[in-house]
Protein backbone atom coordinates (compact mmCIF):
# COMPACT_ATOMS: atom_id res chain seq x y z
CA UNK A 1 0.00 0.00 0.00
CA UNK A 2 1.26 3.45 -0.94
CA UNK A 3 0.68 6.26 1.59
CA UNK A 4 0.33 9.75 0.09
CA UNK A 5 -0.05 13.11 1.78
CA UNK A 6 -2.79 14.59 -0.42
CA UNK A 7 -1.44 18.10 0.21
CA UNK A 8 1.86 17.16 -1.43
CA UNK A 9 -0.02 16.38 -4.65
CA UNK A 10 -2.66 19.11 -4.50
CA UNK A 11 -2.42 21.71 -1.71
CA UNK A 12 -3.57 22.26 1.88
CA UNK A 13 -6.62 24.04 0.42
CA UNK A 14 -8.78 21.73 -1.66
CA UNK A 15 -10.99 24.08 -3.62
CA UNK A 16 -11.75 22.78 -7.09
CA UNK A 17 -13.48 19.80 -8.65
CA UNK A 18 -10.77 19.85 -11.30
CA UNK A 19 -8.13 19.11 -8.69
CA UNK A 20 -9.87 15.80 -7.97
CA UNK A 21 -9.25 14.81 -11.57
CA UNK A 22 -5.60 15.84 -11.23
CA UNK A 23 -5.36 13.50 -8.25
CA UNK A 24 -7.10 10.72 -10.15
CA UNK A 25 -4.63 11.06 -13.03
CA UNK A 26 -1.71 11.06 -10.58
CA UNK A 27 -2.93 7.88 -8.88
CA UNK A 28 -3.62 6.15 -12.18
CA UNK A 29 -0.09 6.90 -13.35
CA UNK A 30 1.35 5.45 -10.14
CA UNK A 31 0.07 2.01 -11.07
CA UNK A 32 -0.59 0.84 -7.51
CA UNK A 33 -3.26 -1.53 -6.19
CA UNK A 34 -3.99 0.24 -2.92
CA UNK A 35 -3.40 3.84 -1.90
CA UNK A 36 -3.86 5.56 1.44
CA UNK A 37 -4.62 9.27 1.12
CA UNK A 38 -3.55 11.14 4.24
CA UNK A 39 -5.61 14.29 4.89
CA UNK A 40 -3.79 15.36 8.07
CA UNK A 41 -2.30 18.51 6.49
CA UNK A 42 -5.50 19.66 4.78
CA UNK A 43 -6.54 23.06 6.10
CA UNK A 44 -9.64 23.69 3.98
CA UNK A 45 -11.86 21.85 1.49
CA UNK A 46 -14.87 23.12 -0.41
CA UNK A 47 -18.06 21.13 -0.56
CA UNK A 48 -17.70 20.91 -4.34
CA UNK A 49 -14.23 19.36 -3.98
CA UNK A 50 -15.52 16.84 -1.44
CA UNK A 51 -18.54 16.03 -3.60
CA UNK A 52 -16.33 15.31 -6.60
CA UNK A 53 -13.85 13.42 -4.42
CA UNK A 54 -16.62 11.23 -3.04
CA UNK A 55 -18.08 10.53 -6.49
CA UNK A 56 -14.68 9.85 -8.03
CA UNK A 57 -12.96 7.79 -5.34
CA UNK A 58 -15.40 6.52 -2.74
CA UNK A 59 -18.83 5.99 -4.29
CA UNK A 60 -17.90 3.06 -6.50
CA UNK A 61 -14.33 1.93 -6.01
CA UNK A 62 -14.69 -0.79 -8.62
CA UNK A 63 -14.30 1.91 -11.28
CA UNK A 64 -10.57 2.22 -10.49
CA UNK A 65 -7.67 -0.18 -10.82
CA UNK A 66 -6.69 0.78 -7.24
CA UNK A 67 -8.37 0.79 -3.84
CA UNK A 68 -8.51 4.16 -2.02
CA UNK A 69 -8.41 4.53 1.74
CA UNK A 70 -8.55 7.91 3.45
CA UNK A 71 -6.92 8.60 6.80
CA UNK A 72 -6.37 11.41 9.29
CA UNK A 73 -9.30 13.44 7.99
CA UNK A 74 -9.84 16.60 10.08
CA UNK A 75 -13.17 16.64 11.90
CA UNK A 76 -14.75 19.48 9.90
CA UNK A 77 -13.80 17.86 6.60
CA UNK A 78 -15.00 14.49 7.83
CA UNK A 79 -18.40 15.99 8.65
CA UNK A 80 -18.58 17.53 5.19
CA UNK A 81 -17.67 14.22 3.56
CA UNK A 82 -20.36 12.48 5.62
CA UNK A 83 -22.89 15.10 4.53
CA UNK A 84 -21.89 14.70 0.89
CA UNK A 85 -22.16 10.92 1.11
CA UNK A 86 -25.71 11.16 2.48
CA UNK A 87 -26.81 13.28 -0.49
CA UNK A 88 -25.43 10.73 -2.96
CA UNK A 89 -27.38 7.70 -1.80
CA UNK A 90 -30.80 9.24 -1.52
CA UNK A 91 -33.15 7.58 -3.98
CA UNK A 92 -35.57 9.78 -5.83
CA UNK A 93 -38.95 8.20 -5.31
CA UNK A 94 -42.07 9.17 -7.19
CA UNK A 95 -45.14 8.29 -5.15
CA UNK A 96 -47.32 5.65 -6.81
CA UNK A 97 -50.70 6.56 -8.31
CA UNK A 98 -50.04 10.28 -8.61
CA UNK A 99 -52.55 11.61 -11.14
CA UNK A 100 -51.14 13.46 -14.10
CA UNK A 101 -52.86 16.53 -15.47
CA UNK A 102 -52.09 18.22 -18.79
CA UNK A 103 -52.96 21.76 -19.81
CA UNK A 104 -53.42 23.15 -23.30
CA UNK A 105 -52.12 26.59 -22.31
CA UNK A 106 -51.01 28.76 -19.40
CA UNK A 107 -54.51 30.11 -18.80
CA UNK A 108 -55.83 26.58 -18.15
CA UNK A 109 -52.96 25.98 -15.71
CA UNK A 110 -53.66 29.24 -13.86
CA UNK A 111 -57.36 28.46 -13.71
CA UNK A 112 -56.60 25.02 -12.26
CA UNK A 113 -54.20 26.47 -9.68
CA UNK A 114 -56.79 29.01 -8.61
CA UNK A 115 -59.04 26.13 -7.51
CA UNK A 116 -56.38 24.59 -5.28
CA UNK A 117 -57.21 24.59 -1.54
Amino acid sequence: MERIDITQILSPDLKSRLRVHDLELYLTNMEVDHVELDFSNVKFATRSFMDEFYNTFLKDQSLHPYQVEITNVPEDISRMLESVSRTQIRAKVIPPNVPEKAFANVEELLSFLATAP
